[in-house]
C-alpha cells in the first residue's frame, strides 16, 4: 500500500527505543541540573564543574537521540552506565548527598527495568548502587542522615522500583509471547504495515502461503510483490484506508517466491495514533481457480445446450432469442425481415440407401455449405432432423429469394433440397412467421421438391 500524506525514511531498527530513552535521560538529567542551578541551592558546589557536566549531558543525549538508528544495545546499556557514574559525580560536585541528583538514579532503573531483562536490570541497579556508595563517601554533606542510612534508603527503594517495573514488563511480555503463538498459528496471513506499506510484523501464514520467510518480507513494500496491473486498485484502496476508512476484500494478486501469482483477499484498517496498518490476507488462489472453472464450466453446458452436437450450427433454443431481436430491430428501423426453411428432399431415402453415417455426414456438410454462402448478419441453425432455419435480416423478398437460391445451389453431393420463405409484418408473432414459412416449404414439397415456394405477404 502506497500512504497518502505521513512519510518516514526507515523501519524502527533493533535497540532504536533503548537509544532515544537513554538519550532523553541524559538530555532530562542535564535539565534538572540546570533547574537545580537556577533555582536556590546549597552553597559550596562546584558551579564551572556541574555547568560543564550538564552540557556533556545535553551533548551526549542529543546525538545518542538522533543517532538512535544506528546504535544497538550494548552501546545502550553502556551509555546508562556512564549516565549513573557522571550522576555520581554531579553528587560529587555538588557537595551535598541531596535528592535531587538523585532523580537520575531512579529514571536510570525505570529504563533498565524497562527495557531490560531481570538479571541485567539487577547488574545496572548493583553498578547504580556501588556508584551511589562512593558518592556518598566522598561528599562533605548527607544532610543529617549517615551515608549508610541514606544508602541503605535509596537501595530499597531502588530495588522495589525495579523488581515492580520488571514484574510488570513480564507479565506483558508473557502476554505477548502467547498473542503471538496465536499471531503465528493462523492460518490467515497477518501483517502489520507502517505509512509507507512496509512490513513490520507478518506471521508464519506468508512463509506457508508463499514460500517467503519474515526477513525477505519485513522493511519490504507489499506493493513491490503485486501485480502490475493490481497497482492502481491496490493504491485507491490504499487512500481510503489512510483517510479513515476500513478495507474489506481486497482481491490482488502477490507473487510468491517460485515465481508464481497467487490471489490474496485482503482486509485492513488503519491506526492512526500508532502509524501502523492492520491487514489479514486470505490466499484465495484455488478458490479463483475453482470459480473460472464453474465459470467455464457453465458456459460450456449453455453452449451445447444452444449448438446441435452434429452440425455445429445453434439450435432451435436459439431461435427464441434471435427472431424476437431481429422483430424489434426491424420494427426499430422500419427495415425488412425474412425468414425461411430448408428441407433436404429425399432425406430418409438416402439414410436407408447410404446409412445413417452417410447421412450424417451430408447434414453437415449441407450446414457448411449453406453458412459459407450466407451474409454476416444472416443467422442459419438446424430446426430439427433434415429442416434448416435460416433469419435473414434487412432483407427484403427479392433480396431473401436470391439467397435462399443461392444456398440451394451450393447444396453438396448432388442432392436437392426444397425451401419455404416468408416475410415478417409488424406485430406478427414468432409462431406465425414460422408457421407461414413452413407452410410455404410443405407446398414446396406437395409441389414436386427442389424449389423454392414464398408465403403470401
Amino acid at each position: 500500500m502506497t500512504p497518502p500524506v505521513v512519510h518516514k525514511d526507515e523501519i524502527r531498527a533493533p535497540g532504536r527505543s533503548e537509544a532515544r530513552a537513554t538519550g532523553a535521560l541524559l538530555m532530562a538529567g542535564a535539565g534538572l541540573v540546570a533547574l537545580s542551578l537556577v533555582l536556590p541551592h546549597p552553597a559550596g558546589g562546584h558551579l564551572i564543574a556541574l555547568i560543564a557536566t550538564a552540557c556533556g549531558m545535553a551533548l551526549t543525549g542529543l546525538a545518542c537521540w538522533f543517532l538512535s538508528a544506528r546504535l544497538p544495545v550494548a552501546a545502550s546499556q553502556a551509555l546508562l552506565a556512564g549516565t549513573v557514574l557522571v550522576t555520581g559525580v554531579l553528587i560529587w560536585e555538588s557537595g551535598v548527598a541531596v535528592g535531587q541528583y538523585g532523580t537520575i538514579f531512579t529514571w536510570e532503573t525505570l529504563i533498565c527495568a524497562y527495557f531490560f531483562d531481570r538479571r541485567t536490570a539487577a547488574f545496572h541497579l548493583g553498578w547504580l548502587l556501588l556508584v551511589y556508595a562512593g558518592a556518598l563517601a566522598a561528599v562533605e554533606s548527607t544532610a543529617g542522615y549517615s551515608p549508610v542510612t541514606r544508602w541503605i534508603f535509596s537501595a530499597v527503594s531502588l530495588t522495589v522500583v525495579m523488581l515492580f517495573i520488571n514484574n510488570l514488563v513480564a507479565r506483558r511480555n508473557r502476554a505477548d509471547t502467547r498473542a503471538r503463538q496465536f499471531f503465528d498459528l493462523s492460518q490467515d496471513m497477518l501483517c502489520t504495515m507502517d505509512t509507507q506499506g512496509r512490513c513490520i510484523e507478518v506471521n508464519g501464514a506468508w512463509e506457508r502461503n508463499l514460500g517467503f520467510r519474515r526477513s525477505e518480507i519485513q522493511g519490504k513494500r507489499l506493493l513491490d510483490f503485486t501485480h502490475p496491473e493490481d497497482h492502481a486498485h491496490a493504491t485507491e484502496e490504499a487512500i481510503r484506508v489512510f483517510a479513515g476508512g476500513a478495507s474489506d476484500e481486497l482481491d490482488t494478486r502477490l507473487m510468491a517466491k517460485d515465481g508464481s501469482w497467487h490471489w490474496l483477499r485482503t482486509s485492513s484498517v488503519f491506526e492512526p495514533e500508532e502509524e501502523l496498518v492492520y491487514a489479514r490476507s486470505t490466499d484465495v488462489t484455488e478458490r479463483k481457480a475453482l470459480a473460472q472453472e464453474r465459470e467455464a464450466l457453465i458456459e460450456e453446458v449453455q453452449s451445447l445446450a444452444r449448438s446441435d452436437a452434429l452440425t455445429g450450427l445453434p439450435n432451435r433454443r436459439v431461435l427464441d432469442e434471435v427472431l424476437p431481436r431481429e422483430m424489434a430491430r426491424a420494427l426499430r428501423a422500419g427495415a425488412p425481415l425474412c425468414l425461411a426453411i430448408i428441407d433436404i428432399d429425399h432425406f430418409k431415402a438416402y439414410n436407408d440407401t447410404h446409412g445413417h453415417l452417410a447421412g450424417d455426414a451430408l447434414l453437415r456438410d449441407c450446414a457448411a455449405a449453406w453458412d459459407q454462402q450466407l451474409r454476416g448478419e444472416d443467422t442459419i441453425l438446424r430446426y430439427g432432423g433434415e429442416e434448416f432455419l435460416i433469419v435473414l435480416p434487412a432483407c427484403a423478398a427479392d433480396d431473401a429469394t436470391e439467397i435462399v437460391e443461392r444456398l440451394r445451389a451450393a447444396t453438396p453431393d448432388e442432392q436437392t433440397c426444397s425451401a419455404g420463405l416468408a416475410m415478417w409484418r409488424p406485430g406478427e408473432s414468432v409462431d406465425d412467421l414460422v408457421g407461414r414459412a413452413d407452410q410455404a416449404l410443405y407446398e414446396a414439397k406437395e409441389n414436386g421438391r427442389d424449389q423454392l415456394v414464398s408465403a403470401s405477404a
